[in-house]
């Protein structure tokens, strides 16, 4: 080999090890916004804070409730505004993130919490996916869903 076929195969080779780089860092920085992200969310759902579900609830957001009901945005944000939602405590653990590109995340925990909702007193343990979308440098919930851990 010459040279100059040398220096532009490890020219390339360099090049290719930095873009590979700079992504897992893009990632790493993407996926430590979500879990900071998924936490303000549960503090706001505690809360009943209804401009942090306006603001960061994506158009067509769906939820899928551990008690078997799906709920839209409007109603999602509707609970939220129920004075009759106390929450008595709550608290997320095994926070994973999941990074497809720069745009999209799935985040996936465990939620312990302790409720009266809609009517009805609620202490449990859930597992939770929740789908992050990036909306013009804006990072909202897309979908939620969690399911009742047996026996918790």
């Amino acid at each position: 080999m010459t040279r100059t076929t040398v220096l532009a195969v490890l020219t390339v080779f360099c090049g290719l090890t930095l873009s590979i780089n700079l992504r897992a860092q893009g990632d790493s920085d993407v996926a430590q916004q979500i879990k900071q992200l998924q936490q303000d969310s549960r503090n706001a759902q505690m809360k009943n804070d209804v401009s942090w579900a306006q603001q960061h609830l994506a158009d067509g957001f769906m939820a899928g409730n551990s008690w078997g009901a799906w709920e839209t945005k409007d109603d999602f944000i509707k609970d939220l505004q129920n004075n009759t939602n106390k929450w008595k405590s709550g608290n997320i653990s095994d926070l994973q993130v999941a990074t497809f590109g720069p745009n999209v995340a799935v985040s996936h925990y465990t939620f312990t919490y302790e409720a009266d909702l809609q009517g009805k007193h609620r202490a449990r343990t859930v597992l939770c996916s929740d789908t992050w979308v990036n909306d013009s440098g804006t990072w909202k919930t897309a979908s939620t869903h969690c399911s009742l851990v047996k026996g918790k």
